[in-house]
């Protein structure tokens, strides 16, 4: 039976005797041709089963050559299936179609993430960390900022930390009580020195002309 897989490969009849001494030494060695036949025809039956087992290994080899990223043109080229129908065929006999698609599919992802990367795209500013994010959405100043303003926490700490200068001790005022008494005497005094001097001069103005004063 003629595989129109396996053109371009051809085994020798010197192979085939070779391959048959070796597998069906036991059944040939048979004495009785009866059990003979029986041997060769389960050999034989068994051989048909191998070869669409090896079938399906081919189909598996062409699938893992696919999945590591040969495309199905070059594959169909070196293993002398001409096409890749042939070689959609062989993976699809070997159960192996579903895996060779899931492979293609990221590959296919790749692409266009290669693409998106190639194409510039627009910066948004990155969120403030939810420590200096403020409730009311304004921008809280963080260190470096404070710094920059001169405002920086470390500035603040040196400031608190200089000495202040002791302030000089006022005098205390005269309590309000004596103050108004001071004054009321001294109001009194020159009252009293005004009307002495009142009273002197008009005992002046009395005294009769030649006498002299007593003082």
């Amino acid at each position: 039976m003629n595989d129109p897989t396996t053109e371009g490969y051809a085994a020798t009849p010197a192979e085939i005797e070779g391959m048959l001494r070796n597998l069906c030494a036991y059944a040939l060695s048979e004495p009785d041709p009866m059990q003979r036949y029986v041997e060769l025809t389960h050999q034989q039956v068994l051989f048909q089963g191998m070869v669409e087992a090896i079938r399906r290994e081919r189909g598996r080899a062409l699938a893992d050559l696919l999945v590591a990223g040969m495309p199905a043109a070059q594959v169909a080229a070196k293993t002398n299936l001409a096409t890749e129908p042939k070689v959609r065929k062989l993976i699809s006999s070997a159960g192996e179609a579903e895996r060779v698609k899931a492979a293609a599919r990221p590959a296919k992802a790749t692409k266009a993430a290669k693409a998106a990367k190639a194409a510039p795209a627009k910066k948004e500013p990155e969120p403030l960390p939810p420590h200096l994010a403020a409730p009311s959405g304004k921008r809280v100043l963080t260190p470096a900022d404070l710094e920059a303003l001169g405002l920086s926490p470390k500035k603040r700490a040196a400031k608190k930390a200089t000495p202040a200068k002791k302030a000089t001790p006022a005098k205390k005022a005269a309590p309000a009580k004596e103050t108004a008494t001071t004054a009321a005497g001294t109001e009194s005094a020159a009252s009293k020195g005004s009307a002495a001097s009142k009273g002197s001069a008009a005992g002046k103005a009395v005294q009769p002309k030649g006498q002299k004063s007593a003082s």
